[in-house]
């Protein structure tokens, strides 16, 4: 299928070695277990959430829409952000910004704002070099996080959502009654305990210059994605640019490169 013809939608493949440790997780069926994670630890070298309590969610979508239905004040975010976050009011009233890095704009890094309340979406994380740690102030509110756009994993539906302060409903959900998603939790703990946080990057880096140099696109931070003002890309503009997912020609080229290798 060529480019143009592929939906808009972020889609990425799980890698063979990947794949490997997910299939030797169980389904547990019968545990009643305390909820316990490490991703605040995976994820310190790009962000430190030391200070913020953590929920599993079923994919930061499950997050979102919690955040939502909850929030009170005006939500509003820059033209061309993550599409399923609704808008309702501006940045002029009383008001929260969402903002995503790396960018559902175009895969790229952005600085956090501190002069209004946000949360942060960081669903590009683990697909991206480790720079200079995100830099958050006492504004942001929530951070929504998940393996599904980095490692692939998307129909496991894994996820974390980070709060300023403590949720009652989900501490009652999640700490006091054990409920949430046994499965989803047992895999991403394993990805983060088998990979660090950059080896999707490290890994790929390579095949995404190379797909870009021949299609004359623009490699993005986030290692799946490449940015091109072609107009021929226009299906894909997100704000001032078109935003391209080339999951599909850099997995070929991984395999390619493995079966010669």
């Amino acid at each position: 299928m060529s480019i143009l013809e592929r939906s808009k939608a972020v889609r990425t493949p799980v890698l063979p070695e990947v794949l490997d440790v997910v299939n030797k997780v169980l389904v547990d069926f019968d545990s009643v277990k305390q909820y316990k994670t490490n991703i605040v630890q995976w994820l310190k070298p790009i962000i430190d959430l030391k200070d913020y309590y953590v929920y599993p969610t079923n994919g930061i979508t499950q997050g979102l829409d919690w955040w939502m239905s909850n929030e009170q004040k005006s939500i509003w975010m820059e033209d061309g952000d993550y599409q399923w976050v609704q808008q309702a009011g501006s940045m002029y009233s009383d008001s929260i910004k969402y903002i995503s890095t790396p960018s559902a704009i175009d895969g790229n890094y952005r600085a956090i704002p501190t002069y209004t309340p946000s949360v942060l979406d960081l669903a590009y994380v683990g697909s991206t070099a480790i720079c200079a740690p995100i830099e958050i102030n006492n504004n942001v509110e929530t951070v929504f996080y998940s393996l599904s756009k980095p490692f692939g994993i998307r129909n496991v539906r894994t996820g974390w959502m980070f709060t300023k302060t403590p949720d009652p409903r989900m501490d009652a959900l999640i700490h006091s009654a054990k409920y949430y998603n046994y499965y989803a939790n047992d895999v991403a703990e394993s990805i983060i305990s088998n990979f660090d946080i950059d080896y999707i990057h490290n890994t790929l880096r390579n095949h995404q210059h190379s797909v870009c140099a021949t299609l004359d696109f623009v490699p993005s931070d986030s290692v799946w994605l490449a940015t091109t003002t072609d107009p021929v890309y226009d299906k894909f503009k997100r704000g001032d640019c078109n935003r391209v997912c080339i999951a599909e020609e850099i997995s070929a080229a991984y395999s390619q490169s493995a079966r010669t290798h």
